[in-house]
């Protein structure tokens, strides 16, 4: 018996080393452990601090049973694993939110562009005289910075010296275009032989004049960064009180999500969080309202040419609100966070036949993935019946409304939330902040309950008329019916007391 005491003690010794690089560890993942989590925000301060006093417990445990030498190692090596674990789960969470928010630089894309006609479309040589560029540009001087600068930054079709002359200012889009048609004459002073637009104004010429889109050529496209001003908002001092957020969807065809591109989807969302509702206010793209900057009348949607601050002001000024956060997503990132979530169910009170995607649907409930969905979004033609454009928001908000609901009934939503993450930081620009959207999410966690949404819209009267922004040729509107905008501002200010 000796013996066997003299052995097991010589043999703990020998492992007491080992025990001591154990004991290391587990300190060390423990204080990584508890940053990360007090980081991540997601337990308020005194679930927070009830955790701390159980690893402290922990820590009198330990001590209690250090002289049961294997059962202390098994329980390091279980405790190392398991805050190793958590850790990694806490700064992959921390990582997430740190990609959403406002870039300070974006990419915009321009296209130089030429008559399909011409000898320079279908040769791709000759000088470049005269290029037209728009005068109302956001980035005008951007355009012209890249224009003056040294020709070996430059490519392509560009890659020469120019001078102040070799391009030409146009008020609006509809003289640039016939400037460029008169380029047979090159001694006409106010003839160009190319233009160089943002591939924003060139996807409104192709959706409003197609056969004058089609008489063009794309010699080159052209990537210039630029640095918009900042998103002014005003923000709300507390998460607990009623709070709006816009949310701008861009369809952008080459799936990027520039900071100046006309708003096909726009939304208002009141969230009140004492009553667990949501507000959801859709207004058509086409509504033709006065815009902030100028008083002038233009489509909703062209509001988004001018930057997402335009779009802000102008529903502020039109529902007489604040818009506290703003969120610009590319439909891409809906379709995406979808299909992550195994899709959506839709009831649809009519039938639709999608251009995109070419699906029919009867009345009923469909199970939609992410490209169905996205294919009813952008759908207004088959439903041109029931108001087009307005039904098409409709849908939206529908859309909207399934994945709200789907989020917070997914019962493998953690599962899941490493891809919608990696989806909305590709997709999105917001002014939430990182601390912010923890909030959000530690009041949710923290209370479980379902939030409520109701959806309402704005009706109005359709005409073909001018538009500030482009005055030919003429666009089709919606002329806003003020009793139902009226209904709208009412139901704002219900849901923000």
């Amino acid at each position: 018996m000796y013996n066997y005491s003299m052995k097991r003690e010589k043999n703990n010794k020998k492992s007491r080393p080992i025990l001591s690089l154990f004991q290391l560890f587990a300190v060390l993942s423990s204080f990584a452990m508890l940053y990360f989590l007090y980081q991540s925000q997601i337990l308020p301060t005194h679930l927070f601090s009830l955790v701390i006093i159980s690893y402290l417990l922990l820590v009198v445990l330990l001590i209690i049973i250090s002289r049961k030498f294997i059962l202390l190692a098994i329980l390091l090596v279980l405790g190392i694993i398991i805050n190793v674990v958590l850790a990694f789960v806490f700064y992959k969470y921390n990582n997430y939110f740190s990609q959403i928010g406002q870039n300070e630089t974006y990419e915009e894309k321009y296209s130089l562009i030429t008559l399909a006609s011409s000898p320079l479309a279908k040769t791709r040589q000759g000088e470049i005289v005269r290029i037209g560029i728009l005068n109302n540009d956001r980035y005008k001087v951007t355009v012209e910075h890249y224009l003056k600068s040294d020709a070996n930054l430059r490519q392509g079709l560009l890659a020469r010296n120019l001078t102040q002359s070799d391009y030409l200012g146009f008020s609006d889009l509809l003289s640039l275009i016939s400037a460029l048609f008169k380029q047979t004459d090159v001694k006409e002073t106010s003839s160009v032989k190319t233009a160089l637009l943002a591939n924003s104004h060139l996807e409104s010429l192709k959706d409003n004049n197609q056969a004058v889109f089609d008489k063009l050529h794309v010699l080159q496209e052209i990537v210039l960064k630029v640095t918009p001003k900042t998103v002014e908002t005003t923000k709300n001092t507390s998460l607990d009180t009623p709070f709006t957020v816009y949310i701008s969807g861009i369809d952008n065809r080459d799936h990027t999500l520039p900071f100046a591109a006309r708003s096909d989807v726009n939304l208002i969302l009141v969230f009140n969080p004492e009553r667990r509702k949501i507000l959801i206010l859709n207004t058509p793209r086409d509504f033709y309202v006065p815009l902030a900057m100028n008083g002038q009348k233009d489509k909703l949607t062209h509001a988004g040419l001018y930057g997402v601050n335009e779009s802000i002001h102008t529903l502020e000024k039109f529902y007489d609100i604040k818009i506290n956060y703003y969120a610009r997503i590319n439909f891409d990132a809906t379709s995406s966070i979808i299909d992550q979530l195994g899709g959506v169910d839709i009831t649809l009170p009519y039938a639709v036949n999608t251009y995109h995607g070419h699906r029919s649907y009867r009345p009923g409930t469909y199970h939609l993935n992410g490209d169905e969905a996205l294919d009813l979004a952008r759908e207004r033609v088959s439903i041109s019946w029931a108001g087009g454009d307005r039904e098409r928001g409709r849908n939206q908000e529908k859309i909207l409304a399934a994945l709200i609901s789907k989020i917070q009934h997914d019962p493998n939503i953690l599962s899941k939330v490493d891809q919608i993450f990696t989806s909305i930081a590709k997709n999105i620009q917001t002014n939430f902040t990182s601390d912010d959207l923890k909030n959000l999410v530690q009041k949710q966690l923290t209370t479980l309950a379902d939030w409520q949404t109701e959806l309402i819209d704005v009706d109005g009267k359709a005409d073909i008329t001018t538009t500030f922004t482009y005055q030919e040729p003429k666009h089709f509107v919606w002329h806003p019916y003020q009793e139902s905008v009226d209904r709208a501002k009412a139901k704002l200010q219900e849901y923000l007391k």
